[in-house]
């Protein structure tokens, strides 16, 4: 079977004031996933158990 390269999506930097917002992965449940980046307007997190990568399901309400 073949493996493939995972994607790498561009993202940019957060400001300050997300950088330091959480989120619940949407895998393994566990409540320390923390901000990569931004992708457009959705926050980019990435969970240290499990290792996924994930955005929110609620966009920012101003543009960034």
């Amino acid at each position: 079977m073949r493996k493939y390269k995972p994607v790498e999506l561009p993202l940019r930097n957060v400001p300050d004031e997300y950088a330091q917002l959480h989120a619940v992965c949407p895998n393994c449940q566990s409540r320390d996933p923390f901000v990569i980046g931004r992708l457009g307007l959705r926050l980019v997190f990435r969970c240290d158990q499990c290792r996924v990568r994930f955005h929110r399901t609620q966009s920012l309400s101003r543009a960034i």
